[in-house]
């Protein structure tokens, strides 16, 4: 039996997008659960949150970045089972609950540089193949994980994403001075992603610029590093945020007239149901998870058509009732994803992997 569950805690030491809030979720939740029951490795000066300080144990490496997690973490977690929740994972670890949350980099290639997406690949094909159990956050990811990785259902597990952590952000309006010529008395939409090319971005900014609809876009510009393209700017009625706060995405989430997520490909989509949960009427592409994630509740266009996205913040603006409807069925839909419950899937995957409480 294994003694003690270790835990990659790298996610920790990077910015916090939708799969490190995934890891953060999760690890806080499995460890208040089980104080005293899990080592978290992280790497050299990395802030651990309080609340999972004061349940876990926490060992800090004197390695970081790539060197800590695939070869000194390995190494220190030699006799354990080794939970990594945040996507990458050590390949040469013995034994592993690793997390792929989609196969994009198979799927669409030229969003990512040569380099990236040369590593991802050969990673993910060695943990599909090594890791004792697989999580992913949808089941149409899991499917992909069958299709592109050939992962048997049987060692894969969904976990899915929650939406509750928006909870406890108490909304705060962000400095809307730096988007000049925003008119807030009008319509006007939020997007919440990067300009990685499956995400789709640029096509709906110039859907929504040709019919005189403002935006405020959130987390766009990406990593030239990472992206093969980051974007440039040719919208005058795109307002730029970069990253903001939880509080600041909330208080856009709680006025904009939808969330617009044009996206070609995810996993799951968290921003979908963030919205969901604080009021905000989605308008989506009708591709992958959508329908899985977002249910009855979202509005969704046509993949080839980016005007229909325009078509479909018009009517919540001219319909009333549709923007009420909307807004009610997606409460209700966010209402099915709440982290404690997708903790429980967690720890029914690891009893799957060997681990015993």
């Amino acid at each position: 039996m294994t003694k003690q569950l270790a835990v990659n805690g790298r996610f920790l030491s990077q910015a916090t997008t939708g799969t490190q809030r995934y890891a953060l979720e999760l690890v806080t939740r499995l460890v208040e659960r089980h104080p005293g029951r899990v080592v978290l490795h992280v790497p050299l000066g990395t802030e651990v949150p309080a609340a999972i300080a004061g349940a876990a144990q926490v060992r800090e490496s004197r390695a970081r970045g790539q060197v800590f997690e695939q070869v000194a973490l390995p190494w220190a977690t030699r006799r354990d089972l080794l939970l990594s929740p945040g996507g990458p994972a050590p390949v040469a670890a013995r034994r592993q609950v690793a997390t792929i949350h989609d196969v994009s980099v198979f799927r669409h290639p030229q969003t990512y540089s040569r380099a990236f997406r040369t590593w991802y690949r050969a990673m993910y094909r060695v943990l599909s193949r090594r890791a004792v159990r697989v999580l992913t956050v949808s089941q149409f990811s899991a499917d992909e994980l069958g299709r592109v990785l050939h992962v048997p259902p049987s060692r894969v597990s969904v976990v899915p994403n929650g939406a509750d952590h928006v909870d406890r952000v108490a909304a705060t309006q962000p400095d809307l001075t730096a988007y000049p010529g925003l008119a807030l008395g009008e319509p006007w939409v939020l997007c919440v992603g990067t300009f990685a090319r499956h995400k789709n971005l640029g096509p709906a900014l110039d859907a929504l610029e040709a019919a005189g609809i403002s935006s405020v876009v959130v987390g766009a510009r990406g990593s030239a590093a990472v992206f093969a393209e980051a974007g440039a700017q040719r919208w005058t009625r795109a307002h730029f945020a970069g990253r903001l706060s939880d509080e600041e995405l909330a208080w856009l989430y709680g006025h904009a007239t939808a969330l617009v997520f044009p996206s070609l490909y995810e996993g799951f989509g968290i921003p979908v149901v963030e919205a969901q949960r604080l009021g905000c009427p989605v308008v989506a592409l009708d591709t992958g998870p959508m329908r899985e994630v977002g249910g009855d509740a979202v509005l969704l266009c046509d993949a080839g058509h980016p005007e229909r996205v325009v078509e479909a913040v018009r009517r919540l603006v001219e319909e009333p009732g549709l923007r009420e409807a909307t807004v009610e069925a997606g409460r209700r839909n966010a209402e099915g994803f709440r982290w404690d419950a997708s903790a429980d899937r967690l720890e029914d995957a690891l009893t799957r992997a060997g681990w015993s409480w």
